[in-house]
This record gives C-alpha cells, sequence and structure tokens, in this order.
C-alpha cells in the first residue's frame, strides 16, 4: 500500500520568459498534485535581446535556481519558442484519421517551402467547418526548422538540464484547462485563454479536451510598458516597476494623478489587445458553432492588470478573469504564496509540468467542477489574420485533435510519448 500512495517526481516545467523564469516541478499522488519545487526570478529586459532562444543571463538564472532549489533531478520538459514555430491552417477534405498525417505532412511541405529533412511538422485537427455545402476539416499545423530545435536544446542542457520532452506554448496553456475535463458536460464547454507575455500575446480557444484556434497578438506587457515610458518620461525599466506597483496598490485611489496618467498611457493600446481578442472570439463563434464560453481566462505576467481586466470586460461580451492554473494544486512547497489569489503567472510552467502526467485530477477538496469558480488531397491553406477580420462559413463542433506532442526526446534522439 505504501508503494502505491508513493508520490512519483515529475520532470521540471521551464518557462523560460522574456522578463523572468519560472521553474515548476510535480508530485502525483493518485489523483492529486503537489509542487515538489518551485522557483521565480525576474530577469534584466535590456540584457535579454528578443532574437535570443535563451539568453546568457536566463541560463544563469536557471543554474542558479537548480543550485538553491529542492529540484529533484534534472529531467525537464521546456515549451519551443514562439520565433521558430511557424503556424499554418490547413482546411481539408473529410477522410479517416488513419490517413490524415500523411496528407497533413505532404500539404505542410508545400506550403511551407522547406525541404522535408529541415523541418520537423507536427499538426492539431482543430474541427469541423462548413465551406460552402462542403463539410472539410481544419487543422492547424506546427512546423520548426530542426536546426533551430537543436539550438534550443543546446542552450537548454547549458543550464544543466536534461530537456526530457519539448511542447509548444499553446498545448501547454490548455493542459491546465484538460485536466478538469471529467464529466460529458465538461467536454461541451469552451474555454477562451489569453496569454500575456511581455513581448506579445496569444488567444486560445477551445472545447472541451480539444484545441481549435489559437494567434500570436502582437501586443504585450512592453508595449504597455513604452506608453507609459513616452507619457511619463521615464525609461521603460522604471514604467514597468511603477505600472506593477500600481497594479498591486488600492485602486480606490482614483485622484492620484500618477494613476490616471499611467490609465490614460495604456487605454489605447489595450483596446486595440481588446479588439484583437474580440475578432478571434468572432472568428472561432462563426467557424466553430456551438455553446458561446462562460468566461475569459487571463493567464501570464500581466494578466493581475485591473485595466487590462476593466477593459477587456467592456469590450467582450463575455466575463474576464484572472486565472487561477494552481487551482486544486497543493502549494505548501513556495513559499509566500497565495493559494487563494492568482496564479496566472504560473500557467505555462505548471502545463510544461503537468506534460508526462496521465490522467485527470480532481480538486483537493472535492468540491464538483460544476460550483468552482474561478493520396494527396485538394488543402485550402487559411490565413487567421484576415479570416479573423472576416468570419468564415459556420462549421460544426470540434473533433478529437492530437496535442502536439514532443517533436523528439531531446537527449537520445527519438520521439517522446504525448
Amino acid at each position: 500500500m505504501f508503494r502505491l500512495n508513493r508520490p512519483h517526481i515529475q520532470p521540471i516545467g521551464v518557462d523560460l520568459g522574456h522578463d523572468s523564469v519560472k521553474l515548476l516541478q510535480l508530485a502525483v499522488t493518485g489523483r492529486s498534485l503537489t509542487v515538489h519545487a518551485a522557483a521565480r526570478r525576474s530577469l534584466d529586459v535590456a540584457r535579454a535581446p528578443a532574437s535570443e532562444l535563451v539568453s546568457t543571463q536566463a541560463i544563469e538564472v536557471v543554474r542558479d535556481l537548480l543550485r538553491g532549489g529542492n529540484f529533484y533531478g534534472r529531467n525537464a520538459v521546456a515549451a519551443l519558442p514562439r520565433q521558430i514555430v511557424m503556424v499554418k491552417n490547413l482546411r481539408l477534405p473529410q477522410m479517416p484519421a488513419s490517413e490524415l498525417a500523411a496528407v497533413v505532412q505532404f500539404e505542410a511541405h508545400n506550403i511551407l517551402a522547406f525541404d522535408g529533412d529541415e523541418m520537423q511538422i507536427e499538426f492539431i485537427p482543430a474541427g469541423e467547418v462548413r465551406q460552402g455545402n462542403d463539410v472539410r476539416q481544419e487543422v492547424i499545423v506546427l512546423a520548426a526548422r530542426r536546426t533551430d530545435i537543436d539550438r534550443f536544446v543546446e542552450l537548454v542542457h547549458r543550464t544543466g538540464l536534461t530537456v526530457e520532452s519539448l511542447d509548444i506554448e499553446p498545448c501547454a496553456l490548455y493542459r491546465g484547462i484538460d485536466r478538469f475535463v471529467r464529466r460529458r458536460e465538461d467536454e461541451q464547454e469552451v474555454h477562451v485563454m489569453i496569454d500575456l507575455g511581455m513581448q506579445r500575446s496569444q488567444v486560445l480557444i477551445g472545447k472541451g479536451r480539444d484545441i481549435s484556434f489559437f494567434k500570436s497578438v502582437d501586443i504585450g506587457g512592453s508595449a504597455f510598458n513604452q506608453a507609459v515610458s513616452r507619457k511619463l518620461g521615464i525609461t521603460v525599466e522604471e514604467a514597468r516597476t511603477l505600472r506593477r506597483r500600481l497594479s498591486g496598490s488600492d485602486e480606490g485611489v482614483q485622484r492620484d494623478p500618477v494613476r490616471q496618467a499611467v490609465l490614460d498611457a495604456t487605454r489605447s493600446t489595450m483596446e486595440d489587445l481588446a479588439k484583437e481578442v474580440s475578432l478571434c472570439m468572432r472568428y472561432y463563434s462563426v467557424t466553430f458553432r456551438g455553446q458561446r464560453p462562460a468566461r475569459v481566462r487571463l493567464f501570464g505576467g500581466e494578466a493581475a492588470d485591473p485595466q487590462l481586466l476593466a477593459i477587456l470586460n467592456f469590450v467582450l461580451s463575455v466575463p474576464v478573469e484572472a486565472g487561477r492554473p494552481l487551482f486544486s494544486v497543493n502549494c505548501d512547497a513556495m513559499k509566500d504564496f497565495d493559494c487563494h489569489g492568482p496564479s496566472a503567472e504560473w500557467a505555462m510552467a505548471l502545463g510544461l509540468g503537468l506534460k508526462r502526467t496521465e490522467g485527470r485530477f480532481a480538486p483537493k477538496d472535492g468540491t464538483p467542477r460544476a460550483t468552482q469558480t474561478g493520396a494527396a488531397a485538394t488543402a485550402e491553406v487559411v490565413d487567421i489574420n484576415a479570416a479573423a477580420a472576416v468570419p468564415a462559413a459556420a462549421g460544426a463542433a470540434a473533433a478529437q485533435p492530437e496535442h502536439f506532442a514532443a517533436i523528439r526526446r531531446a537527449s537520445t534522439g527519438e520521439a517522446a510519448r504525448a
């Protein structure tokens, strides 16, 4: 009995953000999750050029966090940087699932115009869409150059970690939602997630366990900081510090001129982001008809900004809230962490830490899910940017997708299991 209840320590989920590094290692006991170890540290954005896959500063920080933490082993799961992952949407005729992979590979090589040996190509079946009188299936194609993958893995290995599995960010983020899908009604629920990064944001929409749509938007925390910097005549780093201080202070101080100046400076940029999200939701609603989302959840370092929450709530037709990815996870090992407060910035690390787990994980308090708050075919390439602005025809409910599994087991060159 002791062996049956022994915790299984998972690989370390490594979130290498532009402005911070987060490491999270989970322990699984039956259907319960516990944080075995966690660490976070901010980066000096001025020392982290956006063109670097993993900055020298981030490598040094990870080494230091590993030395000072209680992490078990050095196996890790990491997400490929967004800048090396190409995304295309295909619309294919209906076909058996056994034929889909070969057709996607053939079409992807045509649209990406790269030699097959140069690229690692995976795909997510997004669901069925109606195009005129025809029913077609939409597929999200994901590709990365093998040389870029090898370079990224090499840089992560310099931190002292061994990459056990690779993932992409949307699948890691959605895994935090997928763990709660247990009942039939859960499979019909539509989830809208907005990951607010420093350089850019991404909108992710799915139904039940299935990812149907995601799009990257070139508006993130740096755009807000730069707007404040221009308005107040301060450095970008000072603007970043000021915004974070105001986000954590009493919102009732409405007459504070500094607060008002920050609100005025960031309002238009936040409204632009809200419009992009609205277009994404509009595209999804007319392409994959079904149940409307009950809420929009924000994740990432900007998720707790009260002004952004207010603007999104005003523009969108559904309630918007800061996500709680660590809900129902035992976080006693995380010092000074408020388990009842927002934990949005840990969403990516949690999803990566869950990569090698199996099954679903019930809330530790036993609360029911409903009461929680918180031959090659002819393909059409879909331009998501244009389609979101001019909605496509309506479609049926989403089909079962394959999550983007690890591109390969980095240490051995073999394909990693999902």
